[in-house]
């Protein structure tokens, strides 16, 4: 689909929003009345639209960049533009098809909207005071927010129609297919894990320098492009590498090379060539500095083993997936079934045309 996606959600966390009725505000006074979008008859003018955008903009304080801020003019116009295409085709359906909106349904909405807003910076401490804060003004917001209950409404509904009877048979499948993919990783593993001690063994042999050795091994066998340094990965601090490789590099000594280390790239040799300890800052000035170590390794690519999950959490998934499909499929066809006109600037916006199927040639054209 071109370039949509549900703006239901978005406008309901106070986002960016565009209702369908013409509205009277002040600060779109003397804007251009040409209509940009049109849909079911509910149009946009693009002073309609400026008037948003400004509002929004204004709303956004100085956090929007002086050399960013066309770029974010034009982004808010076409986001306000596809919301009302979306939710005014949306809407006019869901109001044709009968569903309506209850007080329950508002009070359900408002705490749960409430309580995944509570984790965002500046959160409403009240639906109340949600409405007045909202840029584009309270009655703005109310109507948004009752068309994305009608649109969950009918959405949900729609989904409760999809036959999904057959996803257990298609979860069983693809668990299936991650058990025989494990089983045979288990054996690539074990021969990682056998090839990887068997260096460790050579570097274990007495008399072997070991600094060369490791760096003539890893030359050899290495799987990381590190081989061609000899495995040098030169000098790092905390939280560089992954956990297991780091946990290693800073408690092995100088000149000590590891046991085998499992990580998610295979199985490591580390060999640790130099140590720079901590240094607090200083009174002149001099930044502080954390701890460094210098270190080579050898890699040997083992195999992902991928956790076999539930039959229960496969289908969720794929029962998640079909119902994502299914409003896309949805909106779609409630798109193309709605009376939108466009100017250029949005003609994008306009659901996707059916492709003709090429016709097929038979042997007497032939």
């Amino acid at each position: 689909m071109n370039k949509l996606n549900i703006i239901g959600a978005a406008i309901v966390a106070g986002t960016l929003v565009m209702g369908c009725e013409k509205q009277n505000d002040p600060s779109s006074e003397g804007a251009s009345g040409e209509v940009v979008l049109e849909v079911n008859g509910a149009k946009l003018t693009n002073g309609e639209l400026n008037a948003d955008v400004d509002k929004i903009i204004a709303a956004q304080g100085d956090e929007i960049p002086a050399d960013q801020l066309e770029f974010a003019r034009q982004s808010l116009r076409n986001q306000i533009a596809q919301s009302f295409v979306i939710e005014t085709a949306l809407a006019d359906r869901a109001k044709s098809e009968g569903f309506v909106v209850t007080e329950d349904d508002k009070k359900s909405r408002e705490a749960s909207f409430l309580k995944n807003a509570a984790e965002m910076a500046g959160a409403p401490a009240t639906f109340e005071e949600f409405l007045e804060k909202f840029p584009l003004g309270k009655d703005r917001a109310l109507k948004e927010f009752n068309n994305g209950i009608l649109i969950d409404k009918m959405l949900k509904d729609y989904n409760s129609k999809l036959d999904i009877a057959g996803l257990a048979v298609e979860a069983r499948k693809i668990i299936d297919e991650i058990v025989a993919g494990n089983a045979e990783g288990a054996e690539a593993d074990a021969k990682a894990l056998a090839k990887i001690s068997e260096l460790k063994l050579k570097l274990s042999l007495p008399g072997v320098d070991t600094a060369s050795k490791f760096a003539e091994l890893a030359k050899e066998n290495s799987d990381c492009p590190s081989s061609s340094k000899g495995g040098d990965l030169g000098e790092f601090t905390h939280g560089q590498m992954v956990p297991e490789f780091d946990k290693v590099a800073f408690e092995l000594p100088v000149g000590v090379v590891s046991e085998p280390v499992k990580t998610k790239f295979g199985y490591h040799l580390i060999l640790v060539t130099d140590k720079v300890p901590a240094v607090e800052a200083t009174d002149d000035g001099k930044p502080a500095e954390p701890e460094k170590v210098k270190a080579s390794h050898i890699l040997v690519k083992g195999a992902d083993i991928q956790p076999v999950p539930t039959l229960e959490q496969v289908v969720a998934f794929l029962k998640k997936r079909a119902e994502r499909d299914n409003v896309q499929k949805f909106i779609i066809e409630t798109l193309k079934a709605a009376a939108i006109k466009t100017s250029d600037e949005f003609k994008e916006l306009l659901p996707p045309e059916e492709e003709e199927e090429a016709p097929v040639e038979t042997s007497e054209e032939k």
